[in-house]
């Protein structure tokens, strides 16, 4: 009986050595791990220079991206007259949105314009096209809008007027005399402490309120 079951000892040990020796690898049998491999990247960047400069517009069209502010921003507008009467303005016709005292040189803008575009405080060039209707009498009150040179934004209009600047002037005559009228309005410096745009004058002038004092319009029929 124990010699059988010696047997059977012996034979299950030669069977384990076996499984051993078959799932037994060499260590010189080992699969060995790859060294990084370092590449060097030298790019040089190509600068071409093109025989004209690109539209603007075309390339935040093709690229659908905003480019940033655009120099000396303008606007074409609808171009009205008011003076203080309580008629045309409310309980407090001299005083202004912004709390300033009406005078020549004040101008006030629709409220699309005031939220991002031409912000109160700015200062701006004004250029008469003509009238709005028909376009005759272009430039008719430039000399007088030259003269002035800048206008600051300090009021507005009803909320129901849009893509609109009015002009303020002393007298309802004067107000009428200008009637409706399209001007291009040309953003000289953003807001009251904003970025100052191209303009033929040395920028620190620009950093205060400007005394304005304009002489009145020329009555022409």
């Amino acid at each position: 009986m124990a010699l059988h079951i010696s047997g059977k000892l012996f034979a299950l040990g030669l069977v384990i050595a076996l499984l051993i020796t078959a799932f037994s690898v060499s260590p010189t049998q080992k699969t060995e791990r790859a060294e990084p491999v370092s590449v060097g990247l030298n790019i040089t960047p190509q600068l071409d220079v093109l025989p004209q400069a690109r539209n603007l517009a075309e390339r935040q069209t093709t690229l659908n991206v905003t480019q940033g502010p655009v120099a000396t921003p303008s606007f074409t507008l609808r171009a009205t007259g008011y003076n203080s009467l309580r008629s045309q303005t409310d309980s407090t016709p001299f005083i202004t949105a912004t709390g300033a005292r009406t005078r020549v040189g004040v101008i006030a803008i629709s409220r699309d314009l005031l939220a991002k575009d031409i912000p109160y405080g700015s200062l701006v060039r004004i250029k008469d096209l003509g009238s709005y209707y028909n376009g005759r009498g272009y430039g008719k009150f430039q000399a007088w809008l030259d003269r002035q040179e800048l206008f600051i934004v300090e009021d507005t209009l009803h909320p129901r007027k849009r893509q609109q600047v009015d002009v303020w002037f002393e007298t309802m005559s004067e107000a009428l005399n200008w009637g409706v009228r399209q001007v291009e309005v040309e953003v000289v410096r953003y807001g009251r402490n904003g970025p100052v745009f191209n303009v033929n004058r040395p920028a620190p002038l620009l950093n205060m309120t400007p005394q304005l004092s304009a002489a009145r319009p020329l009555l022409i029929d």
